[in-house]
């Protein structure tokens, strides 16, 4: 659980050349409406954070994105 000033929470990291991922990710969250930023560790490391009380959602959209990439 959240605590109430901590409005973000790390949802995924990817590193190296998958950190591409993350942007395609963020980029299919805003498509569905859901706020989310991205924060870098390191020089290579890319992680997304969601709002707390938007996680279950991301995990859908998630769920969805990763389905819709597995195909290609």
């Amino acid at each position: 659980m959240a605590l109430w000033w901590n409005r973000w929470v790390a949802f995924r990291t990817e590193g190296g050349s998958r950190a591409e991922e993350i942007d395609r990710l963020q980029a299919h969250f805003k498509s569905n409406g859901l706020k989310s930023k991205i924060t870098l560790e390191g020089s290579s490391l890319k992680r997304i954070h969601v709002r707390s009380k938007d996680e279950d959602r991301a995990k859908e959209l998630a769920a969805s994105f990763d389905a819709e990439h597995s195909k290609l």
